[in-house]
């Protein structure tokens, strides 16, 4: 025996609105960083990066080249980099733990010059959160 049309419908609909609810669940975990285009405060500070701190290496990964090409989407180094320089920079971690997380992860050393340098350029009046933005 084969189940109604109406309950293959409401079957569907259930399925639809669990994928819904997976897809939000998912998207409210990304990194601030990621999620958050209001962040012109904190995409101002990445740019300046860009002029104050040429030729930015962290282990292998080429830092200069991700801020230019805005990252590659399967680069999870890249993904883990933006999400801990969102952290510095919203004061969530210190210069301390921002060096050891991002050298660690990324293969440098923690006396980096790219990663002194990120450090030496954050703006002295930056904010405690992201705007519009909840921090967990």
């Amino acid at each position: 025996m084969q189940p109604s049309p109406t309950f293959r419908r409401f079957t569907i609909s259930r399925r639809f609105a669990l994928a819904c609810a997976c897809a939000a669940l998912l998207a409210a975990c990304a990194p601030d960083s990621v999620r958050n285009i209001q962040a012109k405060g904190f995409n101002a500070y990445l740019d300046s990066l860009q002029t104050a701190c040429p030729n930015m290496v962290v282990g292998s990964s080429n830092i200069s080249d991700w801020l230019r090409t805005s990252g590659s989407r399967g680069d999870d180094n890249y993904v883990y980099w933006l999400d801990q320089t969102s952290r510095l920079y919203y004061q969530r971690i210190s210069p301390t733990q921002y060096r050891d997380s991002v050298s660690a992860a990324l293969g440098g050393k923690s006396d980096s010059r790219a990663l002194d340098c990120i450090v030496r350029n954050l703006p002295p009046d930056r904010p405690t959160r992201p705007p519009g933005g909840k921090l967990l």
